[in-house]
């Protein structure tokens, strides 16, 4: 009779919310009822994370202190080869949605079969699709951070077996169709392994992924002309200040974008190596005959649209970054991996390990010969400051390379502590003056 009463309670606390980013779990909840009968199993679970953080800055400083960084509810609901799954997220104060998705998985003659949609981590990447749970360090690398894709409402398909795992979908821009003014935009993404050594000791995969992005949602300008853009940025590594001031760009009349990348993963009993290329091309798109009358007459007018495309120029940008991360269990169990999602598992069980990572990101791409003036924050053509034209197709969003040792230790299945140092060292224009971040931090990890 208690279990009656509780499960519909449960249900009905863990799925309601309002939208967000976050991660997947990858532990299985402790908490479960299942009804022998309907062949139906629900589950619900939870996570915190804690953390703290010192900095230590040359000249702009960071808030050092502590803060809850992570605070979940999840539910699941089995029923024969589908699969319901509702994560929410309590950290800052608010309640914001995680993944709210409907999967069914069915078994073949040469492997395992999913279709899956709702809203969930687009398929091509290997960092986004780890749990934060499972990451072996407290954040991300910064090249995920700023470069890889996360969550949209969509539709995929995947395919794995023993040697090979395939994931590709169709995902929208903007999963509520919220936007100021525009279209939804569509989005396009997978990510292919090849396992050639897969067994219970020893995996190794490579895999490449692509991902490609039309972008048709913005705001209306003053002269009626939609205006689209994108940002991309990423904190230094941590979470307690997770400001990306210093790692960040925008591109105005964003339209298509174009991701691409590398990985490749080994591990064993007792070791593991993981690292990611990635690189983003963007392309830009404007009505130019349209600015360009609505100009007329003006101070800003300009004798033809030649002239006025030459004094306000639309170039492509183009960035990379990428992170290779190791760890070495002292003792505990085993490393696992995670053959449908072509994933490392978390620490699980009484264990120890070190760990360490370098990650570079690059969101500089500057044009040979152009000058950079702080005070106006802004780049000029030709190396020469002049108020008119001054319009540049650099992106000056800073180069970061960052390099992080850790120690993790595992109390049970249920909680750990996670301690880590990282170096960054920043190279962009606008902070000319902050070269080198020092960063000690440790987080406290309760799941099930």
């Amino acid at each position: 009779m208690k279990k009656n009463i509780l499960m519909p309670i449960l249900a009905g606390f863990a799925l309601i919310g309002n939208v967000a980013n976050a991660q997947d779990f990858d532990t299985d909840p402790v908490v479960n009822f299942k009804n022998e009968a309907e062949d139906v199993k629900f589950t619900i679970g939870a996570r915190m994370m804690a953390d703290v953080a010192y900095y230590n800055a040359e000249f702009t400083p960071l808030k050092s202190g502590a803060a809850i960084t992570d605070a979940r509810i999840r539910a699941s609901l089995t029923y024969k080869d589908w699969y319901f799954y509702a994560d929410f997220d309590f950290a800052g104060g608010k309640f914001n949605q995680k993944d709210l998705y409907l999967k069914y998985t069915k078994e073949g003659e040469k492997g395992f079969h999913g279709f899956k949609a709702g809203y969930y981590n687009n398929p091509a990447t290997m960092a986004n699709n780890t749990s934060r749970g499972s990451l072996h360090f407290i954040s991300r690398a910064s090249a995920a951070n700023a470069l890889s894709i996360g969550r949209q409402l969509g539709v995929s398909y995947s395919f794995y077996n023993d040697k090979f795992f395939a994931n590709q979908g169709i995902f929208a821009e903007n999963q509520y169709n919220d936007q100021i003014a525009g279209y939804q935009g569509v989005s396009l993404g997978g990510r292919w392994l090849y396992r050639p050594v897969n067994n219970e000791n020893h995996t190794f995969h490579i895999g490449a992924n692509f991902h490609y992005a039309n972008i048709m949602t913005g705001e209306v300008t003053p002269e009626g002309v939609l205006k689209t853009n994108l940002t991309l940025g990423t904190s230094l590594e941590t979470y307690v200040d997770g400001t990306k001031q210093f790692v960040s760009a925008t591109m105005p009349w964003a339209k298509n974008v174009y991701d691409f990348g590398f990985e490749a993963l080994y591990k064993n009993d007792d070791f593991f190596i993981r690292g990611e290329y990635m690189h983003k091309t963007v392309t830009k798109e404007r009505d130019d005959q349209r600015l360009f009358e609505a100009n007329l007459g003006s101070i800003d007018s300009w004798g033809t649209l030649e002239s006025w495309q030459a004094g306000n120029p639309l170039g492509t940008n183009s960035f990379q970054g990428g992170y290779v991360e190791a760890g070495y269990k002292i003792f505990g169990d085993a490393y696992k991996y995670d053959n449908a999602n072509g994933i490392l598992k978390g620490m699980s069980g009484k264990s120890l390990e070190v760990v360490a990572r370098y990650s570079y990101t690059g969101l500089n791409d500057i044009v040979d010969g152009e000058l950079y003036v702080p005070g106006r924050d802004q780049y000029y053509p030709d190396g020469v400051l002049k108020d008119y034209p001054a319009t540049s197709k650099s992106v000056g969003g800073g180069n970061l390379h960052s390099a992080t040792v850790g120690l993790n230790y595992s109390f049970n299945k249920y909680a750990q502590v996670l301690f880590s140092y990282t170096y960054d060292h920043l190279d962009r224009d606008k902070y000319q003056f902050d070269n080198n971040f020092h960063t000690v931090q440790a987080r406290l990890i309760f799941q099930f």
